[in-house]
């Protein structure tokens, strides 16, 4: 089952599959390949439910329309990519209401506005259209009275309508949402249908208007193939984009009216202007990750290039997709329908590892959505369930036997005076003070997992008040997840809460080892709060016993031998271990970056070690290593910090990218390769 390509309609030993309910196979697939997950939930709604509850209804507007009233609000939850303006203006024209439309975008000072709009639409049957609710969450209070009071006492008009569209928040009013008629609908899927949508928003007018048709016709389809490109790399999560962007179509729109313009007006095409205004302004403005940026400044060269008007150059290696001889409008449409509905991930510059990461994240998210809906302090198994099942536990049995078995493995504080005095600060040895601060951190989060875990055993018992911290950790015992106040005072972490557990002790093995033993020979980079300490004390300690200014050194790297045990302290810098590669793997033998075997979504790095060096002596050929960032979750995003970069990013780490000059940094850019601290399970 493991290997297969179907899991699901795999037989399984002894007929074992016929004696499960769809439930325990889920249950069983979810477990062994939990790319699956999605396709085993689905399986348990058609036994239960049917196919109908399989098959979401295509949004029809009409219809929508006729079941609302003046008094009756239609909200459209908006997806991202989603604009329904147009599909709203065609409703209008069918009934003459084109004219009638008074679209109001919130936001600050929008309100008055908004509030004038209403009450001027209700009395000449307008239909106002408030946009993005969600960015005004001041106005709510206000928005959810006029709703609740249209009609009372004033006579509206027969043809007034109040339109909402909002990305989903937890501002906006449940009455509205209750009262009103909620629409929805997802931007195309896949990259066929974004192909077919972004040659049906333009006409053989715009079509036949550049003076270059020839080259006009090539980019054009580079474009918006980058665009159904930019918009199908959000689904495979981080290694995709970092950050899930909002690409739309106006960035598209906007990119082919400069296309036509920098074409009519330039003599020779301008590449690498036509380059910057859409990979740094049209969507790389909405940019915000430095990993990301690099990728689309690569991605947008594949497409805005000359080998684009040779009829061999192709998009992706399987020779599928590339630009179309030049022809008409109509040519183009056929030679979008002939391409396959779906796609591999090669298709989008990743590896094939990607579509199961994105079927693992999205069965993943669709499990933490159960556990957030399960009840905390009720539900269990039933007879219905389980005919045989024995006594169940009761939700406070069950999470005051996990916390009672955390306290007895929590060890004692570390003795931070002890510490202190025995590795003083020095200034030949920059790493004690490291030490003091990460075992500071480490003796906070101690306190903080062994106060919880006593008090919510006393809370159980009636001895002490169950606060809402407490509360927190009881749901995480129950659900698996970390709780937050933990983490307010932890590293990042995904892991489910008892990883999480026994992987912080092994962080406390390694800082005890430390302590005992004095610095290590190789230092586990993800055993600490904050590795910028690190590498700034590794920094200092090559500046002070050369005597460089420490903004004159930068950093080499060379990766070791999978099977190097250092014996001793290099002569500069430090050995680090314990970094995973998503994205690709290390090649031990020809030490180079190379391919993911199938199936395998992240490896163990080699040891490497991090040599500082005066900027005069850098050895490092920036032509054959490939930048690869370290992150300390598998999650990559997170808040931009004062370093101007996110507060999941550690460093970015030369690593040579390429064993026989096949592959380049671009190539790894775009498959999204990066280095992480920790794994999520």
């Amino acid at each position: 089952m493991f290997d297969s390509e179907t899991p699901g309609d795999e037989e399984w030993p002894n007929n074992f599959k016929l004696k499960c309910s769809p439930l325990q196979q889920a249950l069983l697939l979810y477990a062994l390949r939990s790319d699956s997950t999605v396709k085993a939930m689905m399986t348990i709604v058609k036994e239960k439910l049917g196919n109908f509850f399989l098959e979401p209804p295509p949004l029809d507007l009409p219809t929508c329309y006729l079941d609302s009233t003046p008094t009756i609000p239609l909200i459209y939850i908006l997806a991202a990519g989603s604009d329904p303006m147009g599909d709203i203006q065609k409703l209008a024209e069918s009934y003459d209401m084109l004219s009638n439309i008074n679209p109001i975008s919130l936001g600050q000072g929008q309100g008055p506005k908004a509030v004038a709009g209403i009450n001027e639409g209700g009395q000449s049957g307008k239909w106002v259209l408030l946009q993005n609710c969600h960015l005004a969450p001041s106005f709510m209070n206000q928005l959810e009275t006029l709703v609740e009071k249209l009609g009372d006492g004033v006579e509206l008009h027969e043809m007034f309508r109040l339109w909402l569209t909002a990305c989903p928040s937890p501002n906006f009013p449940i009455s509205i949402l209750q009262l009103g008629i909620k629409m929805t609908i997802e931007p195309p899927k896949g990259l066929k249908m974004a192909l077919l949508r972004s040659y049906m928003s333009i006409d053989q007018e715009f079509f036949d208007s550049c003076s270059k048709s020839y080259e006009f016709h090539k980019m054009l389809f580079g474009l918006f193939f980058f665009h159904g490109m930019v918009l199908e790399r959000r689904g495979f999560g981080p290694v995709g984009w970092n950050v899930y962007y909002g690409f739309s179509e106006p960035d598209r729109d906007i990119s082919r009216m400069e296309l036509r313009a920098f074409l009519n007006d330039f003599e020779e095409v301008p590449y690498d202007a036509l380059n910057y205004m859409v990979s740094e302004a049209n969507y790389g403005g909405r940019v915000t990750d430095n990993q990301d940026r690099r990728a689309i400044v690569m991605m947008v060269k594949d497409f805005y290039t000359a080998n684009i008007l040779d009829p061999e150059y192709k998009f992706s290696s399987s020779g599928i997709y590339y630009s179309p001889p030049d022809g008409d409008l109509a040519h183009y449409f056929e030679f979008i329908r002939s391409l396959p509905i779906s796609t591999t991930p090669e298709t989008f510059c990743l590896h094939q590892n990607a579509s199961l990461t994105a079927a693992i994240n999205e069965g993943v998210y669709i499990m933490n959505c159960s556990l957030n809906l399960m009840s905390s302090f009720g539900g269990g198994a039933t007879a219905d369930d389980d005919e045989d099942a024995g006594k169940v536990k009761t939700p406070e049995e069950t999470y005051s036997e996990i916390a009672a078995d955390f306290v007895t493995r929590l060890p004692k504080n570390f003795d931070i005076g002890y510490v202190i005095r025995t590795y003083p600060v020095r200034y030949e040895q920059c790493l004690n003070t490291v030490l003091h601060m990460e075992l500071g951190k480490f003796n906070r989060l101690l306190s903080k997992l062994r106060d919880t875990c006593v008090n919510l055993g006393k809370a159980v018992k009636g001895l002490v008040t169950f606060s809402p911290e407490l509360e927190a950790v009881a749901n995480g015992c129950l659900t698996n997840k970390i709780p937050a106040p933990w983490m307010g005072v932890s590293y990042p972490s995904l892991k489910p809460m008892l990883s999480y557990v026994l992987e912080f002790l092994e962080r406390i093995t390694f800082c005890e080892a430390w302590v005992k033993n004095d610095a290590p020979f190789s230092f586990w980079f993800s055993a600490y709060f904050f590795q910028q300490a690190f590498l700034t004390g590794v920094l200092q300690n090559f500046a002070r016993s050369d005597k460089i200014a420490i903004d004159r050194i930068i950093w080499n790297f060379e990766v070791m031998k999978e099977a190097f045990v250092p014996e001793e302290h290099p002569l500069k810098g430090a050995y680090i271990h314990g970094l995973y590669m998503q994205g690709a793997r290390w090649d031990d033998d020809n030490m180079c970056v190379a391919d993911s075997f199938p199936k395998v979504l992240w490896e163990t790095m080699s040891s490497i070690w991090l040599k500082p060096v005066e900027k005069l002596e850098d050895t490092e050929d920036k032509n054959k290593v490939y930048q690869c960032p370290i992150y300390k979750t598998s999650e990559r995003k997170g808040v931009l910090s004062t370093s101007g970069h996110s507060s999941n990013f550690i460093m970015w780490l030369g690593i040579p990218h390429s064993c026989n000059g096949v592959h380049s940094e671009a190539f790894w850019t775009k498959r999204g390769v990066a280095f992480i601290s920790m794994t999520d399970d």
